[in-house]
């Protein structure tokens, strides 16, 4: 019976004529679905390969970026139609969304009721518009997914401007509660605003995964974290504006992301009018042939005006790259995955023998800024995270190196040899795992446990140039699947 209400729901997307009570349905059905492992979601996103970034917001009529309390009531779209979008997204040959709910400036595309910053209090509508319904609807009918983006920083609200304080952290879950709870499945929340703002660790990242991942257990969670790697992130992110493209030989699972138009901003805006897109070659021969590769998703920014409508120059050329690209569906199946942290444990403190303890757990790296603990004696050197409580699974070490800029990692200081061990009290220590890594920009993960700890010491026995250096070091649990 199932598998015929699948196919019934397909052939009724397929064609573009679902009913909103279809809709329902199939959003209570995927709503239920079984909870994935992460590396069968990422295998799952791997073959969807291109999918639309729509920035779409208060900026698209007034500001600039992250400016806090703008006119609200300058929002007007007054022929919005994100079925507008899909359709230029199907032809496109994409398989996905990823609408901007609320970017930095904190205008709500939503009627929240967290605040008075969101559609529900401005005259569009009479204040009964809601964006990411109409979004979400016009997608799922076409057969696309609806992911969301959400900004964790909120300049108007001041969330991230200075040391959280608890009533923030409550407010930021109970907007993604209402984008999680009432807009059915959501297959990827991309995150902003956070690791490279204010850092992980000011608003515990474990805290707000696990609180995602409890609504939406199947959700694929990312952060703009211009870090190569899988560090707090379920997939590896390049944003290519900011100098990065997937280098060839990559395995990890991954998005690339880019705009349609360049420009300084991803909003439409007066370079949007008057610049051309992508040409079909810059978009297929460029970028989704050599991404998909590289077993990384093309995620291609193409913002609406202020009509809420793409504009036609840029319908044209998505539809025009569409007809000259298929995907390769030769390519192999996305290669095992190395070890990940699925259930990190964001360290509250950290002491070293040497250097600031403290960088290497900050979780705040920026394209350009990357807080980096260094040991600044001779080895052996190590740096011990407290937990803040004790668990009875600890099982995961995750290990970066130095970050130069985002364009240039570097294996200065990369950890050659290492041990790990774990400890209830601070004072009698076992060691759990120790190895050898190569020295490169790569992160390295230790596997061990499950241990009971509360403590764990990261010792440096042996590191490239005489020093060892961390960009982050994180813990992690290992429940059982």
């Amino acid at each position: 019976m199932k598998r015929i209400m699948t196919l019934f729901l397909t052939a009724l997307i397929s064609f573009g004529c679902a009913a909103p009570d279809v809709l329902n349905i199939q959003k209570d059905a995927a709503m239920t679905e079984p909870k994935k492992d992460l590396e069968t979601l990422q295998r799952d996103f791997m073959e969807l390969r291109y999918g639309m970034f729509i920035h779409f917001g208060i900026l698209t009529y007034t500001g600039t970026w992250s400016q806090p309390n703008l006119d609200i009531t300058k929002f007007n779209p007054e022929e919005l139609n994100p079925g507008q979008w899909a359709d230029t997204a199907k032809a496109a040959g994409m398989k996905f969304g990823v609408l901007t709910t609320r970017h930095h400036d904190g205008f709500a595309l939503w009627p929240t009721n967290e605040g008075d910053f969101s559609v529900k209090n401005i005259p569009w509508r009479n204040g009964k518009g809601d964006v990411v319904r109409e979004y979400v609807d016009a997608f799922r009918s076409r057969g696309l997914l609806p992911g969301l983006y959400y900004s964790v920083w909120d300049n108007t609200q001041g969330v991230g401007n200075h040391t959280i304080k608890s009533f923030e952290i409550d407010y930021v879950k109970a907007q993604l509660k209402e984008l999680l709870t009432n807009y059915g499945p959501i297959p990827i929340l991309v995150l902003d605003g956070y690791s490279w703002k204010m850092g992980h660790k000011n608003i515990p990242y474990d805290d707000l995964r696990a609180y995602i991942k409890s609504i939406q257990p199947n959700c694929l969670v990312v952060d703009h974290t211009h870090l190569q790697c899988l560090y707090d992130n379920d997939l590896l992110v390049f944003e290519e504006p900011k100098g990065v493209f997937a280098p060839k030989g990559n395995v990890l699972a991954a998005a690339q992301d880019n705009k349609i138009i360049g420009g300084n901003d991803w909003f439409w805006g007066e370079q949007t009018e008057k610049e051309n897109p992508m040409s079909v070659d810059d978009i297929v021969e460029k970028h989704l042939k050599p991404l998909e590769e590289r077993y990384t998703v093309f995620i291609l920014n193409c913002p609406p005006n202020r009509k809420g409508l793409l504009d036609d120059k840029i319908v044209k050329a998505l539809t025009e790259a569409g007809k000259k690209w298929k995907p390769n569906m030769k390519r192999p199946p996305l290669p095992k995955q190395p070890p990940q942290n699925e259930y990190p444990v964001t360290a509250v403190s950290a002491g070293a023998t040497s250097g600031n303890a403290a960088f290497a757990i900050d979780g705040q790296n920026d394209s350009y800024y990357y807080s980096v603990w260094e040991t600044s004696k001779d080895l052996p050197q190590s740096i011990t995270l407290d937990l803040g409580k004790g668990y009875d699974d600890i099982g995961i070490l995750c290990y970066v190196p130095k970050y130069k800029t985002v364009e240039t990692p570097t294996d200065e200081g990369a950890v050659t040899k290492y041990a790990v061990y774990v400890s209830e009290d601070n004072d009698k220590f076992t060691k759990v795992s120790e190895g050898d890594w190569k020295a490169d920009s790569s992160m390295k993960t230790a596997v061990f446990g499950p241990a009971k700890a509360r403590y764990v010491k990261f010792e440096v026995l042996e590191a490239r140039d005489g020093f060892g250096a961390a960009t982050e070091i994180s813990v992690g649990r290992v429940l059982k699947k």
